[in-house]
């Protein structure tokens, strides 16, 4: 399943099975009477996830089996139930009662152990009280004693073996593909269920002072698979199992070559390059209401109920924004007069003034004055539809000034009717003089902007590259405000982040009758606001301000930044640019969760659709997931990937028998059948090998029964024969001891 190197699109749907398929039991043997003898062994490859039984005097096991148990008792027929095997997933019942003798890939449940054992020896069709033959079995490198002790004594106790033999599993595998077992080197590196295994074997003796583990294999990778998934997908309507994740595993993983980088860098050039890379896994769904094929009067129907929503939606807008406007001119009239207001009292009144309206000083209350006039001025240059610069709003004086002629006229002096007049006209003369100060603030500000431009042109002319390393950082000072409003929008709509409690909180304290500054005393009740719903529904309602008029500035100074850019920055492209970065991001994300191409017209999706929705998309996790083995901190593990771990082997050995040990580096295990395995072993290891030097990367004949046709040939040699473990050993020595040999844990 090597990936071609051309971008390729593959648009095959993959359909995925919802439950393990239910494979039949072996038939029971009946044959058992021509194995009964001490000269046949009884062959056991233990493994965690497959578990292979047969004769020594045969070339292939005689059956594999998952190495599982379901034992209940049904409740129809009042009799007790044992299945194992594929058999345990026949309905939801044994489902339920599925159990596994290892943990990992050591056997922790004897007791599950002991009932797969019985269901082998039954269908291998031993009818005898107990064991005739001598047994051999497979275990994991570095086996705990405990484990080991555990199955010997079902074995002698349960069975009455006359012996029993462990072996490493890997180097049994070595030993069936090795012509002269005896006088073998080979560097070991065998992956399969739970971990990963680095074993350097010199003639024919496995130095396992050396040997080293990585606890990394294939359901490690299945489950890293699942929880990436339910990231990427939080609202799948289906359920991921671990079987099913196994399975994408399996059918869609490869090693990336030569790197994981270089591959990621690919990945993320364009958006086609990961549709390329994308494969779309089919989950079983059920075709309701929403998978019919639509009518023209629905059709019609449900766009008429669009634009009513669009139409519902313009004009609550334009209301908030008339309601807006109306609460800014209201608050400009109030607060013109308590500006003017500031000769009539006394300083200390009008500080309290000020603080009553909410500013805390006449600065404050002055630039809030400037902002209400820039939004009313922008707000009916909108409505009209009219674009002036702040030239032309500047010019909008009355060229000869108004009169008030009762202004300074005493009150003593005038009637009713002119008392009025008076005091309508000291408002029309505060608006007035408001717009002069308006006016000269303008013209300071136009002034300060001209000199800013002189100053950053002649910075231009004078140090380019120092003016163009301003222009960036200011470009990128932008980009992070705008993105921090956006990230601070978000965590206000968010009931549970900090800052929406943060602000809920100053909300129950500007709420809070107690006077300002006072700290409320220990013994006092704090009352709670913000623990129920009904106190979110009042923050919703206060709302978050409206930062449109910022955005909009932002915006525009951005463009300005960026017109800037691209005239004078050769290094700066129209890719560059915000909204193209925006455009990238969008295109991107739709390859990575949706499997779509831009501009393809063949890619659809409809968010309506059950059968869309049931879909999955793996693109990066197809080499994400294999890539732990080499990046182990990926997945959170606190180890050395397998080319560290392989390097640091080599390094306790000479340079000739480091070079007799990558001679033969020999790959087993089922985990290691993941696609580009050996191609990205090689390009890992061969640049931290001296030049020159052979690297020879040799398979395994086959994975899944190599290790118990070499546990078969070696437990009938006189080594195997040595290597049993007696029943005079266990009543004498104990079910902890061991008898060690060069292909075992010793």
């Amino acid at each position: 399943m090597a990936v071609p190197a051309a971008v390729e699109r593959d648009r095959s749907v993959y359909p995925i099975p919802e439950l393990q398929p239910v494979v039949a039991a072996p038939p029971a043997a009946t044959d058992y009477s021509q194995f009964a003898n001490a000269d046949t062994v009884l062959c056991l490859d233990n493994g965690a996830t497959t578990l292979r039984a047969g004769w020594s005097r045969e070339q292939d096991p005689r059956f594999a089996i998952d190495n599982l148990v379901s034992k209940y008792r049904d409740r129809k027929s009042n009799r007790s139930v044992l299945l194992a095997g594929s058999e345990v997933y026949v309905d939801a019942t044994s489902r339920a009662h599925v159990r596994a003798p290892h943990e990992a890939d050591v056997v922790t449940s004897p007791d599950v152990m002991e009932n797969i054992l019985d269901y082998v020896l039954l269908k291998l069709g031993v009818d005898s009280d107990g064991l005739q033959n001598p047994v051999a079995l497979t275990e994991t490198l570095c086996n705990p004693v405990y484990s080991r002790s555990l199955m010997s004594e079902i074995l002698f106790e349960g069975y009455s073996a006359p012996s029993v033999s462990y072996s490493v599993d890997s180097l049994m595998s070595l030993y069936a593909n090795s012509p002269n077992p005896a006088s073998a080197d080979a560097l070991i590196i065998s992956s399969s269920t739970a971990s990963t295994h680095v074993i350097p074997v010199l003639n024919g003796q496995a130095v396992m002072t050396n040997a080293k583990k990585l606890n990394w294999g294939g359901s490690q990778a299945a489950e890293y698979l699942l929880k990436l998934m339910q990231l990427k997908y939080p609202a799948f309507p289906g359920r991921l199992s671990s079987y099913q994740s196994g399975v994408m595993y399996r059918d869609h993983s490869y090693h990336a070559v030569p790197s994981y980088a270089s591959h990621l860098a690919r990945l993320a050039s364009s958006p086609q390059v990961i549709v390329a890379e994308d494969r779309t896994i089919q989950f079983p769904f059920v075709a309701g209401m929403g998978a019919q094929e639509k009518t023209a009067a629905d059709l019609e129907a449900q766009q008429k109920r669009r634009e009513e929503a669009t139409k519902r939606l313009k004009e609550q807008a334009a209301r908030q924004r008339q309601e807006k406007l109306e609460r800014q001119q209201e608050e400009l009239v109030a607060f013109t007069e308590l500006h003017e207001a500031r000769g009539t009292v006394s300083k200390l009144e009008y500080d309290q003034k000020l603080r009553a309206a909410g500013f805390s000083s006449l600065p404050d209350l002055e630039d809030y004055l400037k902002k209400l006039e820039k939004s009313l001025t922008r707000a009916r240059n909108r409505e009209l539809g009219i674009d002036e610069s702040e030239n032309k709003e500047g010019l909008r004086i009355i060229q000869e000034p108004p009169s008030f002629p009762l202004i300074d006229v005493p009150d003593h002096q005038l009637n009713e009717e002119d008392l009025k007049e008076k005091r309508k006209q000291k408002l029309m003369k505060a608006g007035y003089d408001a717009r002069i100060r308006l006016k000269a603030e303008k013209d300071q500000e136009r002034r300060r902007v001209e000199e800013e431009r002189r100053r950053d042109e002649e910075l231009r002319l004078n140090d380019f590259p120092k003016w163009l390393q301003g222009l960036r950082e200011q470009h990128e000072d932008i980009l992070e405000k705008i993105k921090e409003r956006k990230k601070l929008k978000e965590q206000l709509s968010d009931r549970k982040s900090l800052a929406a409690q943060n602000r809920m909180k100053s909300i129950a304290g500007l709420a809070a009758d107690e006077k300002a500054g006072r700290k409320r005393k220990r013994t006092e009740q704090d009352d709670g606001f913000g623990q129920n719903d009904a106190d979110w529904a009042v923050y919703k309602e206060i709302g978050t301000g409206d930062d449109s008029e910022d955005e909009e500035d932002e915006q525009e100074a951005l463009k300005k930044v960026e017109s800037r850019l691209l005239e004078h920055d050769p290094k700066f492209t129209l890719d560059d640019t915000a909204e193209r970065r925006a455009m990238r991001k969008h295109q991107l994300l739709n390859a990575f969760i949706r499997g779509l191409a831009p501009d393809d017209p063949l890619d659809t999706y409809d968010p309506e659709s059950p059968e869309h929705n049931s879909q999955l998309h793996v693109n990066i996790e197809r080499t994400r997931v294999p890539e732990v083995i080499w990046q182990p901190h990926m997945a959170g593990l606190d180890q050395a990937g397998l080319t560290e771990i392989i390097e640091h082997v080599l390094k306790g050995f000479t340079e000739s028998e480091r070079q007799r040990l990558t001679q033969n580096v020999f790959v087993t295990g089922g985990n290691t059948l993941v696609p580009n395995f050996d191609a990205r072993l090689r390009s890992s290891l061969q640049p931290s090998l001296p030049v020159g030097q052979a690297l020879n990367i040799v398979r395994s004949y086959d994975v899944q029964n190599d290790a118990w046709r070499g546990l078969a040939k070696w437990s009938t040699t006189a080594e195997g024969q040595q290597a049993r473990i007696t029943r005079a050993d266990y009543d004498e020595r104990g079910k902890d001891w061991y008898a060690g040999h060069a292909w075992g844990n010793w």
